[in-house]
């Protein structure tokens, strides 16, 4: 359902999240972490960073790291930079005119679709989704997990991360 570039986006908005902020990380360690390229996670990152769900700082200590608490991060905050959400209120069929009175034979299923659709967008957030992929990696086996080298929250499962609590404000 999401693009390449937006799925990029979520897992590295949920890595970010299971780690410390006081730690920005870098898109390099990112992208190896995640198995995605690094210029193309790069310019994900950045676009993130316009939208204002990270902010990254340059130089040695540089990085990335959430401008909000993850709880205060919405999916949508993430997904719309790359998606175009009003192409949900178009006809799934493509047809000019569906509406109650000229509906297409899957309106009536669009419709209910739809509304889930935009409210699991409006209604989950980062912190939920980090939460989530924390438990499911600390519940799962063994020889599972071997099999998952580059799901977002590994770093923190090893013991290399911690989980980001809140924002530490930096100067600058």
């Amino acid at each position: 359902m999401f693009s390449q570039t937006t799925d990029y986006a979520i897992r590295a908005a949920i890595e970010i999240a299971t780690r410390s902020v006081e730690q920005p990380v870098l898109a390099s360690e990112l992208a190896k972490s995640l198995g995605i390229p690094q210029h193309y996670l790069s310019k994900i990152l950045q676009q993130l960073v316009r939208a204002g769900v990270l902010d990254s700082t340059r130089g040695r200590r540089g990085g990335f790291v959430l401008r909000r608490p993850a709880t205060q991060i919405k999916l949508r905050d993430v997904v719309s930079p790359f998606e175009n959400l009003r192409k949900c209120e178009e006809c799934i069929l493509g047809q000019p005119i569906c509406s109650t009175a000229g509906a297409c034979p899957l309106h009536d299923f669009w419709k209910v679709v739809r509304e889930r659709y935009l409210e699991e967008l409006d209604t989950r957030t980062l912190g939920d989704l980090a939460a989530h992929q924390l438990k499911r990696l600390r519940t799962m086996d063994t020889a599972l997990l071997k099999q998952l080298p580059h799901t977002p929250g590994r770093s923190t499962l090893a013991g290399t991360a911690k989980p980001a609590r809140a924002k530490v404000k930096r100067g600058g």
